[in-house]
């Protein structure tokens, strides 16, 4: 902290006491350098200010008085000019919320370093302060009259230095009556005055007007400090009015205010009331984060176990569904093979039974064959050949129709050498037929 206010102080003590001490003995140096060099004509008035050393001293005070004062006319014009310049953003609703304070000051500070230091805007800045920091705006007119009091209290201190001078010019004035008066009374002798007594009384003259002028010099330039300070002071008053008004209706109409000095129940409860909204808002947002980590907790948990779950059923599952489908094939397998077993053996049967009676047939056509030869020689012999011969055409139809059974029988049996052939070639029991083709002979 006295780290950061050195430099303040440092530059208030300059403000202050250095740059009028130093633009006074300028202005001095300057103003007596024009009547040496000529620049300011000679005149009668002039031994008001060179006849004596009290009289340079005297100049000198009222050029730091003048310095000083020229100093605050400056500050002033700054003053004034901040008074149309530094202004906080236009109210949005007829209250302001007191939370937008902080807002409110940014928007203050955005204005250019030349305002920063002028009495509107320090008056502003810590009125918006002031209510940021006590969060309410019930204390803030007493606030406001408190920092209206501390600028008036400065404005006075301001002027102590121009004070100052008013009062120590004529004290040299004093001090110049007293010293002419003193040269005039050291000057003057009984001899001096019995011998020489035109000598004598321009010696007390020339004691007297130092005495008289030095006087007549500080009175003169301690009134002209005097009314300038007037008149700088009621202008001073008059922007500190101001800046009262201005702050006034910038602050003191714009926040919500609860409860005031003399009964601040209402701010307590309403505070109060405010923490426990926001402490039961914490805790619901805390309980709700809770129970989404627990039900999330749960769901992942969940999910491990049907993961897991289902990993194992599907296992299970597989292992059971191959077991199964291996005895299945198994079975299915010797089914298959029982069954063709089965098959092939009834096949066989039937081609014995179809070779039996392809044998019948063709024994019953050789006997018919021979009928048919004992008929024509009977029919030679006897000489009845139509009635034969219509016999024959009957014996060579029914013979024809045994002979398409022949190879009905023949296409059979050429399709069961077919199915054995496959089913040795898949391992399976095949089944051997064996006969032999013959031909039947019609006569």
């Amino acid at each position: 902290m006295q780290q950061t206010d050195a430099p303040k102080i440092t530059q208030s003590i300059a403000a202050k006491l250095g740059w009028p001490l130093l633009i006074g003995s300028a202005l001095t140096v300057v103003f007596y350098a024009a009547i040496n060099f000529g620049v300011i004509p000679q005149h009668s008035l002039l031994r008001y200010v060179t006849a004596h050393p009290v009289e340079y001293a005297e100049v000198a005070m009222f050029m730091v008085g003048i310095a000083a004062l020229l100093l605050k006319g400056g500050q002033l014009v700054s003053e004034l000019r901040s008074l149309q310049q530094v202004e906080l953003p236009p109210q949005e609703s007829s209250r302001t919320k007191i939370e937008q304070a902080p807002a409110l000051l940014a928007a203050l500070r955005q204005l250019p370093e030349s305002f920063h230091s002028t009495l509107l805007f320090q008056r502003l800045a810590k009125g918006l302060h002031h209510v940021h920091a006590s969060q309410t705006a019930a204390s803030l007119q007493d606030e406001m009259k408190y920092l209206a009091d501390i600028d008036q209290e400065r404005s006075e201190h301001d002027y102590s230095m121009v004070r100052i001078v008013i009062w120590a010019t004529p004290m040299l004035g004093f001090l110049g009556t007293v010293i002419g008066i003193t040269l005039a009374l050291g000057n003057l002798s009984p001899e001096a005055l019995v011998n020489e007594p035109k000598v004598a009384m321009e010696s007390l003259l020339q004691g007297l007007s130092v005495a008289f002028d030095t006087t007549a010099l500080a009175l003169t330039l301690s009134i002209g400090l005097m009314f300038a300070q007037f008149v700088m002071g009621r202008i001073e008053a008059e922007i500190l009015s101001n800046v009262d008004a201005i702050a006034a209706e910038e602050l003191t109409a714009r926040f919500e205010t609860e409860g005031s000095a003399t009964d601040p129940s209402v701010l307590a409860v309403k505070r109060m009331s405010e923490r426990t909204i926001q402490t039961t808002q914490d805790l619901v947002v805390r309980q709700t984060e809770l129970w989404r980590e627990t039900v999330s907790a749960a769901h992942q948990h969940w999910q491990r176990l049907v993961s897991s779950s289902s990993e194992q059923m599907e296992t299970a599952l597989h292992n059971a569904l191959s077991e199964s489908l291996k005895t299945h094939a198994e079975a299915l397998a010797s089914a298959q093979q029982h069954s063709m077993q089965r098959s092939a053996e009834q096949l066989n049967g039937v081609i014995d039974a179809l070779y039996q009676v392809s044998s019948s047939i063709h024994s019953q056509q050789e006997q018919m064959t021979e009928q048919g030869s004992i008929l024509l020689k009977v029919v030679e012999a006897t000489g009845e050949v139509a009635s034969l011969e219509e016999s024959l055409n009957r014996n060579l139809a029914s013979l024809a129709g045994k002979q398409h059974f022949e190879e009905t029988v023949q296409s059979l049996a050429a399709t069961i050498h077919l199915l054995n052939s496959r089913m040795s070639d898949g391992g399976r029991a095949s089944v051997h037929l064996d006969r032999k083709q013959e031909k039947g002979h019609a006569a």
